[in-house]
């Protein structure tokens, strides 16, 4: 920050050194677009009323600031720097409250709400998802008599992916939120659905509070003991067939069934699959021959274009952006 004599005034007033645009504005900043400010270089030769200082910084936090609005500038924190109607504007009022985040989440006219959290940097994904459980679960509790109360309108949760936030030397605000609804909260009409590939990293807290088990395919030992244990000993016995399970077949005991079973779980319809299928490493033929489509190392591709990859990468989203291709792949045909 530089400064300069305040005109008029005594020896000792001064004012921002701000700069000025082409239409001879102050170049202050906008604090809402985390634009900073910009100031004129040092001067210390001329008169005195022309001469551009340095000016005191009463806190050192020109780093602290400059990482804030580096945060604050990066997509990946746009849920919670720029969350639309749930933005405080500069004096602090907002549009939207809890209540309609809320009727978002739980109050949609369909059954299933997804939350995407996959593309959170890892640094805080723990205290999202333990900020987003104590949302939900602490407004369904002290609303638990009330129509849209978790008793009136019963509530899961389902974790996705659950060994990477709730681990055994987890003790995060995710950890904490999910024992406290694995111990209490299906009194409250809150269940819980724990999903995972590595049993044995999840906390044995949360897993002795299931009680239902659905084990597909595991072929670590490790794991399958883990799975074994949260069952009952004249049922262990089952769980060694855990290695051979074809894909979609589960094993499933616990209180969701008469008697323990395995099943094979119909897939959903090819045009409704999670975006987890395995990918092609090479692969002949057409759909007319009963391939899905061509794909893998062996197919050619005509004028290979990266551009969109980088574009996707920066955004931090995998959708395909349909504007920005159809810009690109004009761009490269001028070029031709």
């Amino acid at each position: 920050m530089t400064i300069v004599p305040r005109p008029g005034g005594a020896s000792d007033e001064v004012d921002p050194a701000y700069a000025k645009n082409n239409q001879g504005n102050d170049l202050t900043g906008d604090v809402m677009s985390v634009v900073p400010p910009v100031y004129r270089t040092i001067k210390t030769t001329g008169p005195a009323t022309e001469r551009v200082n340095w000016g005191k910084e009463p806190i050192g936090i020109r780093q602290q600031l400059a990482t804030l609005g580096t945060k604050l500038k990066d997509p990946r924190y746009n849920f919670i720097c720029n969350p639309g109607d749930w933005r405080p504007d500069i004096d602090g009022k907002i549009n939207s409250d809890l209540d309609s985040l809320i009727q978002g989440w739980i109050g949609n006219s369909k059954p299933i709400t997804i939350l995407d959290l996959s593309g959170i940097p890892s640094t805080i994904l723990n205290d999202i998802i333990g900020a987003v459980l104590r949302i939900l679960y602490d407004a369904v509790f002290w609303g638990r008599n009330l129509p849209e109360g978790a008793r009136e309108r019963p509530l899961l949760l389902i974790l996705e992916e659950a060994h990477t936030y709730l681990g055994k030397d987890n003790s995060g605000t995710a950890s904490v939120a999910v024992k406290r609804i694995a111990k209490e909260g299906r009194k409250y009409g809150v269940g819980m659905l724990v999903v995972s590939q590595r049993p044995s990293e999840i906390d044995p807290t949360i897993l002795s509070q299931c009680g239902t088990t659905i084990a597909m395919r595991l072929a670590n030992n490790t794991d399958r003991g883990h799975v074994t244990g949260a069952a009952s000993d004249n049922l262990k016995g089952l769980f060694e067939m855990l290695p051979i399970l074809r894909t979609g077949e589960a094993i499933i005991v616990g209180e969701a069934v008469s008697l323990p079973i395995r099943t094979l779980i119909a897939p959903p319809p090819p045009d409704q699959r999670p975006d987890s299928i395995d990918p092609k490493v090479a692969s002949h033929g057409s759909e007319e021959d009963g391939f899905e489509s061509p794909g893998g190392w062996n197919q050619k591709i005509e004028n290979e274009n990266y551009n969109p990859m980088i574009h996707q990468w920066r955004t931090q989203s995998a959708k395909y952006d349909h504007e920005f291709h159809k810009t690109t792949n004009e761009q490269g045909e001028n070029n031709e």
